[in-house]
């Protein structure tokens, strides 16, 4: 009886788990189309006033952001395939998801505005994460690209 209930809950949480990575993959699918219509189309009807300095920052800042968040996306959709099919989370995705997504904070930021103390904070922040993917990186016996 007990083991019947555990084989039920089981299929139940990998059919969530399915329904979660095909929801990520289509959010993944049309946060691309909706970045390359966006930069495609920014670039197109902005040609000619773009080569301003001011512009040209703008609109690199905005092309950096979006990219990142579909990276995150896309690694997401990793962290989820890899525990359909090993039944674990892996702590270096989770790390590296973490990087890109400070990485994304740290390109919105307006340094001009900000707190000392935030940006030592953020610092530490994105040191700390990537000293502990280093380390178990270099923990599991592969080497770090």
């Amino acid at each position: 009886m007990n083991s019947k209930v555990l084989n039920i809950v089981e299929k139940i949480e990998r059919v969530i788990i399915l329904v979660l990575l095909f929801s990520l993959l289509l959010v993944v699918l049309y946060s691309t189309i909706v970045f390359l219509g966006l930069l495609f189309n920014g670039i197109l009807s902005d040609i000619h006033n773009s080569f301003s300095e001011n512009n040209i920052l703008i609109h690199l800042h905005k092309i950096f952001g979006g990219f990142m968040l579909v990276l995150i996306g896309i690694e997401l959709v990793h962290t989820v395939k890899m525990y359909l099919k090993e039944d674990v989370v892996h702590v270096e995705i989770v790390l590296l998801v973490a990087l890109i997504g400070i990485s994304r904070h740290v390109i919105d930021l307006d340094f001009k505005h900000l707190e000392p103390l935030t940006i030592i904070g953020i610092s530490a922040l994105i040191l700390v994460l990537s000293v502990g993917y280093y380390l178990i990186k270099k923990g599991m016996g592969i080497k770090s690209n």
